[in-house]
C-alpha cells in the first residue's frame, strides 16, 4: 500500500541526532513484528475453500485447508472481508424463497467447522433487500461501511456497520444509480477512493466526496480501459498500480483472457482519461475462450505481491501465481505456481471469486 520536520535551532538538531541514533540503536535491538499468514480464500460454484502454507508455495493438487458449503446457497460471485475478518459472500444461488442473498461468515464459525461440514451464515441479507434481484459484487470502506453492487437496479449502495449487524433487510444510506450506469466489479484503493467497473470498458473512481450522497453518479475520474478489455475483477499492488483480468479483443474477431497494468502515474486528475496499458499478460494457464465468456474468475495479491488469478474453464480448473519479477517482464507467462483441481473436486470446483484473508490454524 501507497501512505521530516527539521529544526531550525543548531542546538536543537544536536539534540535530536543524539535521540535518532539511539532509536535507531533500539529500533535494531527489537525484532520487527511478525507478519500475520494469510489464506488464500477462493469461491467455487458449490463451496469455499481456504489454502494456506505449502499449498501456496509448489504447484501440485493440494487439500485445502478448509473447505466448506453453506446452507441453501451457491455459485458466489464476490467475497470480501471486514475489518474483522469476518467473510462475505454474494450468492447468486437463490434460497428456498428466490432471493439472491449477502451472506456473513463469522470468523469463529469458520474455524469450527470441519471440510466438507454445512455452513449456516451470521448474517443473510435477502436480496429482496435490493430490488428482488441478483447483487453482484461487494467491498468495505475504511469506515467499515458495506458498498453493494446491484447490475439489474444499475445501482451502487451503502450500508451502515449497524445495519448489517444481524439478518434483515435494511434500506441503503446512499443508493448511486443511473440509466447509463452499469457497474460490476467494486474495489477500494489504500486512499479509500472506491473503483467500479462501470460498463462499456470504463472504471469510475468514487473518492469519499463523490459517493457522500445519493443520486446520480458523479466520479471524478473516468478511464478508459486499454485495449477494449471486459474485466471480470482488478486490485491495486503496493505501489498503487491498477491491474485487471478480463477478456480483450483480438485477431479476426476472436477473444483473449489477459490481464493488463496501468501505471498508479497514469491514474491521477481528474475528468476522463485513456491512459495505455503498461504490462500486459497472456498465458496458456489461462484456458481458452469460448462462447460463455471469460475464463477468468478472480484475482488478488499477497503480502509477497504475488499476483493470483482463479481459471475456471475445462480443463484448466485452477488457481495460479505470477511473481513480482514476471509481472515486471509481462508477455506469455507459464505461472510460478499452479494448485490444480484434485480428482475428488473437493479442493476445488469452477473457482470464480479469490481474496486474501485471515490463516486459519
Amino acid at each position: 500500500m501507497v501512505r521530516n520536520h527539521r529544526t531550525r535551532i543548531r542546538s536543537l538538531a544536536l539534540a535530536a541526532a543524539g535521540i535518532l541514533a539511539l532509536s535507531i540503536r533500539i529500533a535494531a535491538a527489537e525484532p520487527a513484528e511478525k507478519e500475520k499468514p494469510q489464506g488464500l480464500w477462493v469461491g467455487s460454484e458449490t463451496y469455499i475453500s481456504e489454502f494456506q502454507g505449502p499449498a501456496l508455495e509448489q504447484s501440485g493438487t493440494p487439500s485445502a485447508n478448509l473447505a466448506f458449503r453453506i446452507k441453501d446457497y451457491l455459485l458466489p460471485s464476490s467475497i470480501t472481508f471486514d475489518r474483522h475478518n469476518n467473510l462475505w459472500v454474494i450468492s447468486l444461488g437463490t434460497d428456498r424463497h428466490g432471493l439472491f442473498p449477502i451472506i456473513e461468515i463469522g470468523r469463529a464459525d469458520k474455524a469450527s467447522h470441519e471440510s466438507g461440514k454445512l455452513m449456516k451464515g451470521k448474517v443473510i441479507i435477502p436480496g429482496k433487500g435490493f430490488g428482488d434481484t441478483a447483487s453482484v459484487s461487494v467491498a468495505f470502506d475504511a469506515a467499515g461501511d458495506l458498498w453493494v453492487v446491484n447490475f439489474a437496479r444499475q445501482a451502487i449502495m451503502k450500508f451502515r456497520p449497524n445495519q448489517i449487524e444481524k439478518s434483515g433487510a435494511p434500506s441503503p444510506k446512499i443508493l448511486i444509480t443511473s440509466r447509463v450506469f452499469f457497474p460490476g466489479a467494486i474495489r477500494f484503493d489504500a486512499s479509500d477512493n472506491l473503483w467500479v467497473a462501470a460498463g462499456n470498458q470504463q472504471l469510475w473512481r468514487f473518492a469519499p466526496g463523490d459517493r457522500a450522497v445519493s443520486g446520480f453518479p458523479n466520479p471524478g475520474l473516468i478511464v478508459d480501459l486499454p485495449d477494449g478489455l471486459v474485466p471480470v475483477d482488478f486490485g491495486f499492488d503496493s505501489s498503487g498500480n491498477l491491474w485487471l483480468a478480463g477478456l480483450a479483443p483480438a485477431a479476426m474477431g476472436t477473444f483473449v483472457d489477459e490481464i493488463e497494468m496501468i501505471s498508479a502515474g497514469d491514474l491521477g486528475g481528474a475528468g476522463e482519461i485513456s491512459p495505455s496499458a503498461a504490462v500486459i499478460i497472456t498465458s496458456s494457464a489461462f484456458g481458452v475462450f469460448d462462447s460463455d465468456g471469460t475464463c477468468l474468475g478472480g484475482m488478488d495479491f499477497d503480502h509477497s505481491g504475488d499476483l493470483w488469478v482463479s481459471v475456471h474453464c475445462d480443463p484448466d480448473t485452477q488457481v495460479v501465481e505470477f511473481t513480482p519479477a514476471q509481472l515486471n517482464t509481462g508477455g506469455n507467462l507459464t505461472p510460478s505456481v499452479i494448485i490444480g483441481q484434485n480428482t475428488t473436486k473437493t479442493n476445488l470446483f469452477f473457482p470464480g471469486p479469490i481474496r486474501f484473508g485471515p490463516s486459519l490454524k
